[in-house]
Protein backbone atom coordinates (compact mmCIF):
# COMPACT_ATOMS: atom_id res chain seq x y z
CA UNK A 1 0.00 0.00 0.00
CA UNK A 2 0.81 3.62 -0.44
CA UNK A 3 2.15 5.47 2.34
CA UNK A 4 0.35 8.77 3.31
CA UNK A 5 2.67 10.96 1.93
CA UNK A 6 2.76 9.64 -1.39
CA UNK A 7 -1.12 8.95 -2.02
CA UNK A 8 -2.50 12.76 -2.86
CA UNK A 9 1.03 13.08 -5.17
CA UNK A 10 0.28 9.96 -7.06
CA UNK A 11 -3.66 10.84 -7.17
CA UNK A 12 -2.54 14.72 -8.40
CA UNK A 13 -0.04 13.36 -11.09
CA UNK A 14 -3.11 10.50 -12.41
CA UNK A 15 -5.65 13.71 -12.53
CA UNK A 16 -2.65 15.78 -14.62
CA UNK A 17 -2.08 13.19 -16.87
CA UNK A 18 -5.73 11.91 -17.27
CA UNK A 19 -6.58 16.15 -18.11
CA UNK A 20 -3.36 16.18 -20.51
CA UNK A 21 -4.61 13.04 -22.25
CA UNK A 22 -8.21 14.69 -22.62
CA UNK A 23 -6.50 17.92 -23.99
CA UNK A 24 -4.78 15.98 -26.63
CA UNK A 25 -8.00 14.00 -27.57
CA UNK A 26 -10.07 17.21 -27.82
CA UNK A 27 -7.43 19.05 -29.88
CA UNK A 28 -6.85 16.05 -31.90
CA UNK A 29 -10.83 15.94 -32.74
CA UNK A 30 -10.69 19.53 -33.76
CA UNK A 31 -7.83 19.14 -36.10
CA UNK A 32 -9.36 16.32 -37.48
CA UNK A 33 -13.15 18.55 -37.49
CA UNK A 34 -11.10 21.45 -39.36
CA UNK A 35 -10.09 18.90 -42.13
CA UNK A 36 -13.20 17.69 -42.82
CA UNK A 37 -14.51 20.98 -43.19
CA UNK A 38 -11.88 22.22 -45.76
CA UNK A 39 -12.30 19.18 -47.58
CA UNK A 40 -15.99 19.61 -47.55
CA UNK A 41 -15.33 23.20 -48.81
CA UNK A 42 -12.53 22.20 -51.07
CA UNK A 43 -15.19 19.64 -52.85
CA UNK A 44 -18.32 22.19 -52.71
CA UNK A 45 -15.98 24.69 -54.41
CA UNK A 46 -14.92 22.37 -57.19
CA UNK A 47 -18.53 21.29 -57.73
CA UNK A 48 -19.46 25.60 -57.94
CA UNK A 49 -16.84 25.77 -60.48
CA UNK A 50 -18.05 22.44 -62.64
CA UNK A 51 -21.40 23.93 -62.28
CA UNK A 52 -20.61 27.54 -63.46
CA UNK A 53 -18.13 27.31 -65.67
CA UNK A 54 -20.29 26.00 -68.65
CA UNK A 55 -22.65 29.02 -68.24
CA UNK A 56 -19.40 31.70 -68.00
CA UNK A 57 -18.38 30.40 -71.16
CA UNK A 58 -22.06 30.40 -73.05
CA UNK A 59 -22.18 34.03 -71.46
CA UNK A 60 -18.57 35.08 -72.77
CA UNK A 61 -19.31 33.58 -76.27
CA UNK A 62 -22.90 35.07 -76.63
CA UNK A 63 -24.39 32.03 -76.71
CA UNK A 64 -28.01 32.08 -75.02
CA UNK A 65 -28.51 30.11 -72.06
CA UNK A 66 -30.40 30.34 -68.83
CA UNK A 67 -28.20 30.61 -65.60
CA UNK A 68 -29.78 28.18 -62.98
CA UNK A 69 -30.08 29.66 -59.47
CA UNK A 70 -27.28 30.66 -57.54
CA UNK A 71 -26.70 29.08 -54.27
CA UNK A 72 -25.63 31.11 -50.97
CA UNK A 73 -22.64 28.85 -50.42
CA UNK A 74 -21.51 29.31 -54.32
CA UNK A 75 -21.24 33.11 -54.28
CA UNK A 76 -17.55 33.79 -53.14
CA UNK A 77 -16.31 30.58 -55.52
CA UNK A 78 -18.27 32.00 -58.93
CA UNK A 79 -16.55 35.40 -58.06
CA UNK A 80 -13.13 33.87 -58.06
CA UNK A 81 -14.10 31.65 -61.20
CA UNK A 82 -15.84 34.98 -62.38
CA UNK A 83 -12.58 37.47 -62.11
CA UNK A 84 -9.95 34.39 -62.96
CA UNK A 85 -11.88 34.54 -66.62
CA UNK A 86 -12.46 38.36 -66.60
CA UNK A 87 -8.62 38.41 -66.36
CA UNK A 88 -8.14 36.89 -69.78
CA UNK A 89 -10.88 38.44 -71.81
CA UNK A 90 -11.07 41.60 -74.07
CA UNK A 91 -14.02 43.54 -75.51
CA UNK A 92 -17.36 42.20 -76.29
CA UNK A 93 -17.12 38.77 -74.12
CA UNK A 94 -15.67 41.36 -71.51
CA UNK A 95 -19.15 42.93 -71.39
CA UNK A 96 -21.42 40.01 -71.80
CA UNK A 97 -19.17 38.40 -68.51
CA UNK A 98 -20.12 41.75 -66.69
CA UNK A 99 -23.73 41.73 -68.16
CA UNK A 100 -24.44 38.10 -66.41
CA UNK A 101 -22.46 39.14 -63.36
CA UNK A 102 -24.71 42.28 -62.86
CA UNK A 103 -27.69 39.93 -62.84
CA UNK A 104 -26.13 36.74 -60.58
CA UNK A 105 -25.75 39.76 -58.12
CA UNK A 106 -21.71 39.81 -58.27
CA UNK A 107 -21.73 43.47 -58.56
CA UNK A 108 -23.95 43.96 -55.26
CA UNK A 109 -21.33 40.99 -53.71
CA UNK A 110 -18.27 43.30 -54.58
CA UNK A 111 -19.83 46.55 -52.94
CA UNK A 112 -20.35 44.60 -50.14
CA UNK A 113 -17.19 42.67 -49.87
CA UNK A 114 -14.93 46.34 -50.47
CA UNK A 115 -16.77 47.26 -46.44
CA UNK A 116 -15.25 44.19 -44.57
CA UNK A 117 -12.86 44.58 -42.61
CA UNK A 118 -10.87 41.57 -44.10
CA UNK A 119 -8.08 42.46 -46.43
CA UNK A 120 -9.33 39.92 -48.41
CA UNK A 121 -12.85 40.29 -49.09
CA UNK A 122 -11.67 44.05 -49.91
CA UNK A 123 -9.31 42.85 -52.50
CA UNK A 124 -11.92 40.93 -54.32
CA UNK A 125 -14.40 43.67 -54.11
CA UNK A 126 -12.07 45.83 -55.68
CA UNK A 127 -10.82 43.58 -58.38
CA UNK A 128 -14.54 42.64 -59.01
CA UNK A 129 -15.34 46.70 -59.39
CA UNK A 130 -12.39 47.15 -61.61
CA UNK A 131 -13.74 44.59 -64.35
CA UNK A 132 -17.13 46.34 -64.06
CA UNK A 133 -15.28 49.84 -64.13
CA UNK A 134 -18.31 51.83 -63.32
CA UNK A 135 -17.54 55.63 -63.11
CA UNK A 136 -19.33 55.93 -59.98
CA UNK A 137 -16.95 53.39 -57.56
CA UNK A 138 -14.25 55.82 -58.42
CA UNK A 139 -14.45 57.57 -55.22
CA UNK A 140 -14.61 54.37 -53.16
CA UNK A 141 -11.67 52.91 -54.65
CA UNK A 142 -9.68 56.18 -54.92
CA UNK A 143 -10.02 55.90 -51.03
CA UNK A 144 -9.34 52.17 -50.84
CA UNK A 145 -5.88 53.26 -53.21
CA UNK A 146 -4.63 55.38 -50.08
CA UNK A 147 -5.30 52.50 -47.41
CA UNK A 148 -1.94 51.19 -45.34
CA UNK A 149 -2.39 47.25 -46.79
CA UNK A 150 -0.57 46.33 -50.00
CA UNK A 151 -3.00 43.76 -51.63
CA UNK A 152 -5.79 46.05 -50.94
CA UNK A 153 -4.64 49.07 -52.21
CA UNK A 154 -2.80 47.91 -55.37
CA UNK A 155 -6.01 45.72 -56.14
CA UNK A 156 -7.57 49.89 -56.07
CA UNK A 157 -5.34 51.23 -58.06
CA UNK A 158 -5.35 48.57 -60.59
CA UNK A 159 -9.20 49.00 -60.59
CA UNK A 160 -8.98 53.04 -61.10
CA UNK A 161 -6.58 52.29 -63.90
CA UNK A 162 -8.94 50.19 -65.51
CA UNK A 163 -11.92 52.42 -65.08
CA UNK A 164 -9.83 55.55 -66.61
CA UNK A 165 -6.53 54.81 -67.12
CA UNK A 166 -5.60 58.84 -68.32
CA UNK A 167 -6.82 59.65 -64.95
CA UNK A 168 -5.90 57.03 -62.30
CA UNK A 169 -2.64 57.17 -63.91
CA UNK A 170 -0.89 60.06 -62.03
CA UNK A 171 -2.91 59.35 -59.27
CA UNK A 172 -1.58 56.07 -58.79
CA UNK A 173 1.85 57.44 -59.51
CA UNK A 174 1.53 59.87 -56.61
CA UNK A 175 0.61 57.29 -53.99
CA UNK A 176 3.86 55.34 -55.05
CA UNK A 177 6.17 58.23 -54.42
CA UNK A 178 4.12 59.25 -51.08
CA UNK A 179 4.22 55.95 -49.62
CA UNK A 180 7.21 53.26 -49.38
CA UNK A 181 4.29 50.22 -49.04
CA UNK A 182 4.42 49.60 -52.54
CA UNK A 183 7.27 47.74 -54.33
CA UNK A 184 8.32 48.85 -57.62
CA UNK A 185 7.71 45.70 -59.21
CA UNK A 186 4.31 45.34 -58.12
CA UNK A 187 3.50 48.60 -59.25
CA UNK A 188 5.80 48.14 -62.49
CA UNK A 189 3.57 45.67 -63.42
CA UNK A 190 0.66 47.68 -63.03
CA UNK A 191 1.62 50.39 -65.34
CA UNK A 192 2.47 47.79 -68.19
CA UNK A 193 -0.96 46.81 -68.24
CA UNK A 194 -1.95 50.01 -68.97
CA UNK A 195 -2.17 52.05 -72.22
CA UNK A 196 1.28 53.67 -72.99
CA UNK A 197 -0.08 57.21 -73.56
CA UNK A 198 -1.81 56.87 -70.44
CA UNK A 199 1.30 56.94 -68.15
CA UNK A 200 4.12 58.17 -69.98
CA UNK A 201 3.50 62.51 -69.63
CA UNK A 202 2.45 61.32 -66.31
CA UNK A 203 5.72 59.64 -65.60
CA UNK A 204 8.32 61.86 -67.49
CA UNK A 205 6.80 64.79 -65.43
CA UNK A 206 7.82 63.58 -62.21
CA UNK A 207 11.12 61.83 -63.16
CA UNK A 208 12.54 65.46 -63.89
CA UNK A 209 10.99 67.06 -62.08
CA UNK A 210 10.79 65.25 -59.04
CA UNK A 211 13.08 65.27 -56.18
CA UNK A 212 16.06 63.20 -55.64
CA UNK A 213 14.25 60.38 -54.15
CA UNK A 214 11.24 60.72 -56.12
CA UNK A 215 13.93 59.97 -59.22
CA UNK A 216 15.22 57.25 -57.03
CA UNK A 217 11.86 55.50 -56.57
CA UNK A 218 10.76 56.33 -59.91
CA UNK A 219 13.83 55.19 -61.87
CA UNK A 220 13.24 51.17 -61.09
CA UNK A 221 9.92 51.35 -62.78
CA UNK A 222 11.17 51.37 -65.80
CA UNK A 223 12.52 47.69 -65.48
CA UNK A 224 8.96 46.30 -64.97
CA UNK A 225 7.08 48.95 -66.91
CA UNK A 226 6.43 49.72 -70.66
CA UNK A 227 7.14 53.09 -70.07
CA UNK A 228 7.28 54.87 -73.76
CA UNK A 229 10.09 56.58 -75.34
CA UNK A 230 12.11 54.64 -72.33
CA UNK A 231 15.46 55.47 -73.97
CA UNK A 232 14.70 59.06 -75.04
CA UNK A 233 14.04 59.14 -70.87
CA UNK A 234 17.54 57.87 -70.32
CA UNK A 235 19.29 59.59 -72.60
CA UNK A 236 18.21 63.12 -71.22
CA UNK A 237 18.88 61.86 -68.29
CA UNK A 238 22.52 60.88 -68.30
CA UNK A 239 22.52 64.17 -70.68
CA UNK A 240 21.35 66.38 -67.61
CA UNK A 241 21.36 65.00 -64.30
CA UNK A 242 24.26 65.68 -61.79
CA UNK A 243 23.46 63.56 -59.29
CA UNK A 244 25.57 60.05 -59.45
CA UNK A 245 22.66 57.94 -58.01
CA UNK A 246 20.22 58.73 -60.77
CA UNK A 247 23.14 58.47 -63.17
CA UNK A 248 24.20 54.93 -62.11
CA UNK A 249 20.33 53.94 -62.02
CA UNK A 250 20.15 55.62 -65.85
CA UNK A 251 23.51 54.07 -67.55
CA UNK A 252 23.03 50.59 -65.78
CA UNK A 253 19.31 50.21 -68.15
CA UNK A 254 20.86 52.08 -71.02
CA UNK A 255 20.54 50.27 -74.12
CA UNK A 256 20.10 52.93 -76.80
CA UNK A 257 23.83 54.38 -79.01
CA UNK A 258 22.32 57.81 -78.52
CA UNK A 259 23.74 58.28 -75.65
CA UNK A 260 27.57 57.27 -76.04
CA UNK A 261 28.78 60.61 -76.37
CA UNK A 262 27.99 60.89 -72.93
CA UNK A 263 28.68 57.56 -71.30
CA UNK A 264 32.15 58.16 -72.73
CA UNK A 265 32.32 61.46 -71.02
CA UNK A 266 30.60 59.82 -67.50
CA UNK A 267 33.16 56.98 -67.05
CA UNK A 268 35.29 59.83 -66.42
CA UNK A 269 32.66 61.21 -63.82
CA UNK A 270 34.37 61.77 -60.03
CA UNK A 271 32.10 58.71 -58.54
CA UNK A 272 33.35 55.29 -58.65
CA UNK A 273 29.71 53.97 -58.70
CA UNK A 274 28.97 56.51 -62.08
CA UNK A 275 32.54 55.17 -63.70
CA UNK A 276 31.62 51.51 -62.53
CA UNK A 277 27.83 51.98 -64.24
CA UNK A 278 29.37 53.60 -67.31
CA UNK A 279 31.92 50.96 -67.93
CA UNK A 280 28.84 48.30 -67.91
CA UNK A 281 26.86 50.68 -70.45
CA UNK A 282 30.60 50.49 -72.81
CA UNK A 283 30.28 47.63 -72.52
CA UNK A 284 26.60 47.19 -74.12
CA UNK A 285 26.53 50.01 -76.36
CA UNK A 286 30.18 51.15 -76.74
CA UNK A 287 32.18 50.21 -79.91
CA UNK A 288 36.05 48.89 -80.72
CA UNK A 289 37.23 52.83 -80.08
CA UNK A 290 35.87 52.48 -76.66
CA UNK A 291 38.69 49.58 -76.17
CA UNK A 292 41.45 51.39 -74.73
CA UNK A 293 38.92 54.18 -72.43
CA UNK A 294 38.18 50.38 -70.75
CA UNK A 295 41.74 49.67 -70.20
CA UNK A 296 42.35 52.98 -68.43
CA UNK A 297 39.09 52.13 -66.18
CA UNK A 298 40.84 48.56 -65.51
CA UNK A 299 43.71 50.67 -63.86
CA UNK A 300 41.17 52.56 -61.93
CA UNK A 301 41.73 52.61 -57.92
CA UNK A 302 38.37 51.25 -57.24
CA UNK A 303 37.62 47.40 -56.85
CA UNK A 304 34.27 47.52 -58.54
CA UNK A 305 35.10 50.21 -61.57
CA UNK A 306 38.08 47.83 -62.21
CA UNK A 307 35.78 44.97 -62.52
CA UNK A 308 32.72 46.68 -64.16
CA UNK A 309 35.63 47.17 -67.11
CA UNK A 310 37.06 43.61 -67.56
CA UNK A 311 33.80 42.35 -67.55
CA UNK A 312 32.74 44.85 -70.41
CA UNK A 313 35.91 44.25 -72.39
CA UNK A 314 35.76 40.27 -72.31
CA UNK A 315 31.83 40.61 -73.01
CA UNK A 316 32.09 43.55 -75.70
CA UNK A 317 30.54 42.14 -79.41
CA UNK A 318 33.16 40.50 -81.84
CA UNK A 319 35.58 40.41 -79.00
CA UNK A 320 37.22 36.83 -79.03
CA UNK A 321 39.68 34.90 -76.65
CA UNK A 322 42.73 36.02 -79.13
CA UNK A 323 41.59 39.87 -78.87
CA UNK A 324 42.19 39.29 -74.93
CA UNK A 325 45.42 37.65 -75.48
CA UNK A 326 46.49 40.42 -76.57
CA UNK A 327 45.17 43.24 -74.87
CA UNK A 328 46.69 41.81 -71.69
CA UNK A 329 49.79 41.73 -72.69
CA UNK A 330 49.59 45.48 -73.02
CA UNK A 331 48.72 46.03 -69.59
CA UNK A 332 51.08 46.95 -67.09
CA UNK A 333 49.58 47.62 -64.45
CA UNK A 334 49.38 44.77 -61.79
CA UNK A 335 45.86 45.39 -60.49
CA UNK A 336 44.58 45.26 -63.69
CA UNK A 337 45.58 42.09 -65.24
CA UNK A 338 44.34 40.38 -61.72
CA UNK A 339 41.20 41.70 -62.40
CA UNK A 340 40.89 40.81 -65.95
CA UNK A 341 42.51 37.58 -65.47
CA UNK A 342 39.46 36.96 -62.64
CA UNK A 343 37.02 37.73 -65.31
CA UNK A 344 38.25 35.47 -67.94
CA UNK A 345 37.83 32.86 -64.97
CA UNK A 346 34.79 33.13 -64.16
CA UNK A 347 33.61 33.22 -67.78
CA UNK A 348 35.37 29.89 -68.76
CA UNK A 349 33.44 28.55 -65.34
CA UNK A 350 29.93 30.06 -66.74
CA UNK A 351 30.88 28.20 -70.04
CA UNK A 352 31.65 25.06 -68.47
CA UNK A 353 28.46 25.25 -66.15
CA UNK A 354 26.43 25.85 -69.51
CA UNK A 355 27.94 22.94 -71.27
CA UNK A 356 27.84 20.34 -68.82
Amino acid sequence: MFDTISDPALRLAAQVGLTALALTLAMTLMVIAMRVRDLRRTRRQHRTRARWRPVLVRAAIGEAATAPRLLRHERLPLLLLWIQMQESLRGEAHERLNRLGDRLGLYALARRLERSHQVASRVLGHATLGHFAHAGDWQQLDAGMQELHNPASLAAARALLRIDASSAAPRVLDRYLLHSDWPAPRVGTLLRDTPHEAIGASYAKRLFDGSLYEQLRLLPLLRFAEVPNIDSLLDRLVHTSREPQVLAIALRQLQGPAALADVRRLSAHGDPLVRSAAAQALGRIGTAADQNRLMDLLADGNWWVRYRAAQALVGMPRVEADDMVQLRRLITDRYARDMLDQVLAERSLAAQGLAA
